[in-house]
């Protein structure tokens, strides 16, 4: 019988050194479950598309205006806004320039390629990708051949890793219409021009949730879930219910944005007519007292936290403000994500640093916030379960609690040999 190993040090944040504390957030086993494709490039990888002349040529027949200074220094400026952001909308902004260079195969499973090695250097052991694929749709590119490329991408970074990263796809339909969207947006305009917005808004949901469906049918397994994205003021959920009926019909998970850019009665309808697994921000939850709240407590709906991104938006007008504190009383599940790394400019790593040095985690906070993720994540129950266990086992090995047991170490040695992936 083996004998249980020593108990590992508990971790004393307060008397860490900065470095230390900031090794201890990397090594941290996380998930990011809220992190949108085109907004979270390399900068680099921006410039270099955005200056191929193949690839202007194109972002200039499908509507878009690529910057003619295309340096690194430049493109920085304008695709990382900062905190001198005013709104959602202007935050909204830079991913105009980022879908024009993305509308290509290539570009597209560069993009899931890199994203996924970024967060695996940082330990992201599992990392699921947002996108709208109707926003790179046109006449050279379907969308299954956009929802393919980006499978291409993370799939390459799974091997590249040997497993050490798990990712999984979240498909957006955008919860406004505007032909500024894109290409397809403007052709539906053309094919329905006497409907309404509103109208023209809940047939586009709708035809991208066809296309999830249709995309997991086919074999892109990573495909997990859905979700409703974009400008949240004067578009409640409800106009989309179609949609969401269909991918629930057809087994797929449910993330709406919600309580980002307006009130709670967004969030509850989110989840009552949407049927949400998982809130996306829910800064406003607050807002008319603790029902809503408990709510979600109560039937184990995740709030998808992105701490920076929402000081951005201005979803709230500091971290004062933010119920991310009232959760964890409350023992909402609630991990930490990044949103748009590029456009945030920041990481996982960032954030859990930004949490606890606002608000004052304890290292069983930490913990509870990072198993929090790994509880919520939308990949199937017997690799969620093996993720969770080997999770269990790290964050115990790195001093932040926990009791050893013989199956912690077992998925822990299994994802050290990147045996998880086949989970």
């Amino acid at each position: 019988m083996t004998a249980t190993p020593p108990e590992p040090r508990p971790v004393q944040l307060d008397a860490m050194s900065p470095r230390e504390r900031r090794e201890l957030f990397l090594a941290l086993p996380k998930t990011d479950l809220h992190c949108h494709l085109d907004g979270s490039l390399r900068v680099s990888t921006v410039a270099e598309l955005a200056a191929d002349r193949g690839v202007r040529a194109l972002a200039e027949r499908l509507g878009y205006r690529l910057p003619s200074d295309t340096s690194e220094e430049h493109l920085g400026k304008i695709l990382a806004p900062g905190l001198g952001c005013q709104s959602l909308e202007e935050y909204l902004l830079p991913f105009d320039i980022i879908c024009g260079v993305l509308q290509t195969r290539e570009a597209l499973t560069r993009a899931a390629y890199e994203l996924a090695m970024d967060a695996a250097a940082e330990n992201v052991w599992y990392l699921e990708v947002r996108f709208a694929p109707q926003r790179h749709i046109h006449p050279e590119l379907s969308g299954i051949e956009v929802i393919r490329a980006v499978d291409d991408g993370l799939r390459k970074a799974e091997e590249e890793t040997g497993g050490k990263i798990l990712t999984g796809i979240l498909i957006c339909a955008m919860r406004n219409y505007h032909e500024s969207i894109g290409d397809y947006h403007r052709r539906v305009r053309g094919m329905f021009p006497y409907a309404t917005s509103r109208e023209l808004g809940s047939l586009c949901s709708l035809a991208a949730a066809r296309l999830a469906v249709e995309a997991k049918r086919a074999g892109v397994s990573r495909v997990l879930g859905f979700d409703l994205a974009g400008a949240e003021a004067n578009f409640p959920p409800s106009h989309h219910r179609e949609a969401f009926s269909w991918c629930i019909d057809n087994f797929l998970d449910i993330t709406v944005h919600a309580g980002e850019g307006y009130g709670p009665a967004s969030i509850q309808e989110a989840v009552t007519h949407l049927n949400a697994q998982r809130i996306g921000h829910g800064t406003r939850i607050l807002e008319e007292g603790d029902g809503l709240l408990t709510y979600l407590r109560d039937r184990r709906v995740a709030v998808e936290v992105c701490l920076t991104s929402n000081l951005q938006t201005k979803a709230i007008p500091s971290l004062d403000a933010h119920p991310f504190r009232r959760f964890l009383a409350e023992e909402v599940r609630a991990p930490l994500c990044t949103d748009n790394r590029l456009v945030s400019n920041i990481t996982l790593t960032d954030e859990y640093e930004l949490a606890w040095r606002h608000f004052g985690l304890s290292p069983k906070e930490i913990r509870r916030t990072v198993l929090y993720g790994f509880k919520a994540a939308f990949v199937p129950y017997a690799r969620r379960r093996h993720l969770l266990l080997a999770a269990k086992a790290r964050l115990r090995e790195l001093g932040l609690g926990g009791q050893w047991t013989r199956a912690e170490e077992e998925a822990f040695d299994a994802w050290k040999r990147g045996a998880a992936a086949t989970a």
